[in-house]
């Protein structure tokens, strides 16, 4: 900071910094659909200030949720909701994800000292008590606000998983695809052969062990994981692309890039450009979709 910032004797740290993409899931999403009110809450297109996914998000579905849940819908309680959701996570995840937040929140609780008749402030490590039911309209509620919130992204993961079960009905073993970088996608997802153990210890257990590949073809495990694995192979793509273009020490992990804080300007600048030229210059949904075959 002091030979940068300061006495500005050279131009360049080797002090590395990383920068996340907001909710990269929603962000490839997008980029699919060519849905710009998604692609403006993830911050692809440009806004005045950064735009909070989460929160809009949580603010859409407050009403619907239980009276006493309404205070605590925040971007916290929903975050990994809509975190995970791109990625096919089911209600049932939800739950555990919403549960956990709620229950982390550090409440304020009053108490009155009658003998000074004073009131004292207190901030206690309690969450918000909930029972199943309210637990359940509050997964339900989230949920339903991501279809208004973001409907370009729900509909193109709901099309996948048709399109995919269409596709094993038709016959096929595997689903393949190339991504825009040229990496070559096989998904093959069989049944698994399953043998029964029964044992006799603190009583009968008996368990189903998954011994190996079987021959019949798992159509829900393709339908529930073709979406999932081609955010990745696109978000690879991504960060591919734009590591060729980068000429600098660089460090990528999933979603995160990392490089010296004097390079960063340049590698966001090139991160943008190449999500650009991935889905704003080219339609590769409709690529993908001939590639499998879909409708």
């Amino acid at each position: 900071y002091y030979h940068t910032c300061i006495l500005c004797d050279r131009n360049y740290t080797n002090l590395p910094v990383a920068v996340d993409a907001t909710c990269s899931g929603l962000q490839i999403l997008a980029g699919l659909a060519r849905d710009a009110s998604t692609a403006k809450l993830v911050n692809v297109l440009p806004s005045e200030k950064p735009q909070d996914a989460y929160k809009v998000i949580a603010e859409e579905a407050k009403p619907n949720v239980p009276e006493s849940i309404r205070p605590h819908m925040d971007r916290k309680t929903t975050k990994r909701t809509v975190m995970t959701v791109p990625y096919n996570a089911k209600p049932f995840s939800n739950r555990s994800y919403i549960k956990e937040a709620l229950l982390s929140k550090k409440l304020k609780y009053y108490t009155v000292d009658t003998d000074k008749h004073a009131v004292r402030q207190d901030l206690r490590e309690k969450g918000v008590w909930f029972n199943s039911e309210e637990l359940t309209a509050t997964v339900n509620a989230v949920r339903g606000a991501m279809n208004v919130i973001v409907p370009g992204p729900m509909k193109v993961m709901k099309w996948i998983e048709k399109e995919v079960g269409k596709a094993i009905d038709r016959g096929e073993q595997e689903i393949q695809w190339c991504t825009p970088s040229g990496f070559i996608v096989t998904q093959r997802l069989m049944k698994p052969i399953v043998e029964t153990i029964e044992l006799q210890l603190l009583g009968r257990c008996q368990i189903n062990v998954a011994t190996e590949e079987g021959d019949k073809v798992d159509k829900a495990h393709h339908k529930n994981a073709t979406a999932p694995n081609l955010i990745h192979s696109l978000d690879a793509s991504l960060l591919h692309l734009s590591a060729i273009r980068f000429n600098a020490p660089l460090a990528l992990i999933h979603d995160s890039v990392l490089c010296r804080a004097t390079d960063m300007s340049v590698l966001s600048t090139i991160v943008r450009e190449t999500y650009m030229h991935l889905f704003a210059e080219h339609d590769y949904l409709t690529d993908w979709a001939q590639q499998i075959g879909a409708e």
